[in-house]
């Protein structure tokens, strides 16, 4: 049994889903031993903030044999700033308490109440007096969320649940196990986005007791040892951090007072006292030195991540030019991809005419990604076999500056 750090406050804070920026990443099971670096690169693409300026947590929601599926959600530290900041100082709980996501909250709390709702795939719709959260659950864990605030239109409710069908249905192909739709709402008719979107009628419950239901949840999920997904901004736990050291501070300045009057005779006190201060202040000079050359050299680590991130010169980008270059009738014997030494590709194949094989050449010359292309004494030649023209051409690529290893020659 894991015992709790912290108590946990009467009312739970979160935040609220349509303040924040989900998605579901579907990735290889091999991902599964870099999934932090992974999410950390799919958010600086999905998240519109400075790096500095938001945060973001992920949960693995559903594991098979060749894929994980990945919950990740963001929010500007702005906007985190004002979900449950002040409880949570008040009762000592900054970086202690987990910030969860009210959509992981309702899909906690539903099923533990609604436990049919945990069975296979199934379409939920929540309307809260606070928020509207749109959930496909897959056996309880959520592998689709959408939030919207309480005024959104029904139309627009409509369209974005049948986008989301529609992309599991695409992504999963899993629209035959889709089970009945289940809305939770202050009136039946409000059930209608879910039925237009779902094409048939849905379970319908009323919800009276929304932030009882939504509180049940997350306090299940702040319960669970297994659960990690946490929106609590780095600035939060720095100032806990902050708040737990202004207050060993004050008790030893207590205590440093006490030892003050007592010795206050001593004409020693005084510039031993100047020095302590001189030294503690030489020791936050000296820690915020070290932090920030670690911190320059993460990121020179990550500039290196994105300079070889960079797959424009690629054997199948370089393959997709070719084809997109090429005349219909201009058909590809062989392409050989060779970046061990000489950064080339080797490209041959037969034409109906000369002329289709020059128009193959202008255009690929025309691409900033080819330095030159080499096509031997004769550029065309008559193939006896087939009555066509055979070609040959080598695409110089640029050599890239102070490669750190070679890459193997691929041959398509």
């Amino acid at each position: 049994m894991v015992k709790r750090r912290q108590k946990l406050p009467d009312s739970l804070p979160y935040v609220p889903t349509f303040d924040t920026v989900c998605s579901r990443l579907s990735l290889p099971i091999e991902a599964k031993e870099t999934l932090a670096d992974a999410v950390r690169l799919a958010m600086e693409s999905l998240m519109p903030f400075e790096e500095e300026a938001y945060t973001y947590s992920y949960e693995v929601v559903r594991e098979q044999p060749e894929a994980l599926d990945v919950f990740v959600a963001g929010a500007a530290n702005e906007t985190l700033a004002q979900c449950g900041h002040d409880a949570l100082r008040a009762v000592g709980g900054l970086g202690k308490v987990r910030l969860d996501l009210s959509a992981l909250g309702w899909a906690r709390g539903i099923v533990a109440r609604w436990p049919q709702v945990g069975e296979g795939i199934r379409p939920v719709l929540v309307r809260a007096p606070t928020e509207i959260v749109f959930l496909l659950l897959a056996d309880g864990a959520p592998l689709e969320v959408r939030g919207f605030p309480p005024e959104t239109a029904d139309a627009m409710l409509a369209h974005a649940m049948t986008l989301a069908l529609m992309r599991l249905a695409m992504e999963g192909g899993e629209t035959g196990s889709v089970g009945r739709g289940f809305c939770l709402a202050t009136e039946s008719n409000e059930a209608e986005p879910l039925r237009q979107a779902m094409d048939g009628e849905v379970d319908f419950e009323p919800l009276a007791d929304a932030e009882t239901l939504l509180q049940q949840g997350l306090r299940a999920r702040a319960e669970d040892a297994g659960v990690t997904f946490d929106l609590t901004p780095p600035v939060w736990i720095a100032e806990a951090k902050a708040l737990r050291q202004k207050q060993l501070l004050v008790v030893g300045g207590a205590v440093f007072a006490v030892a003050w009057l007592a010795c206050a005779f001593a004409l020693f006190f005084l510039p031993r006292y100047y020095q302590r201060q001189a030294d503690e202040i030489q020791a936050q000079i000296d820690a915020q030195h070290a932090d920030y050359r670690a911190t320059m050299a993460l990121r020179k680590q990550l500039d290196l991540v994105k300079a070889y991130g960079d797959r424009s010169h690629s054997a199948l980008e370089i393959l997709l030019l070719i084809c997109q270059s090429k005349q219909p009738n201009v058909v590809l014997k062989s392409f050989t991809y060779d970046r061990t030494k000489d950064y080339t590709v080797r490209v041959t194949g037969l034409a109906d005419r000369a002329s289709d094989v020059y128009d193959l050449i202008n255009k690929l010359e025309a691409d900033a990604r080819i330095v030159r292309v080499d096509r031997g004494s004769q550029v065309a030649s008559l193939d006896r076999s087939t009555g066509r023209q055979s070609f040959t051409l080598t695409l110089q690529l640029p050599v890239p500056p102070n490669p750190e290893e070679d890459e193997e020659e691929e041959t398509l």
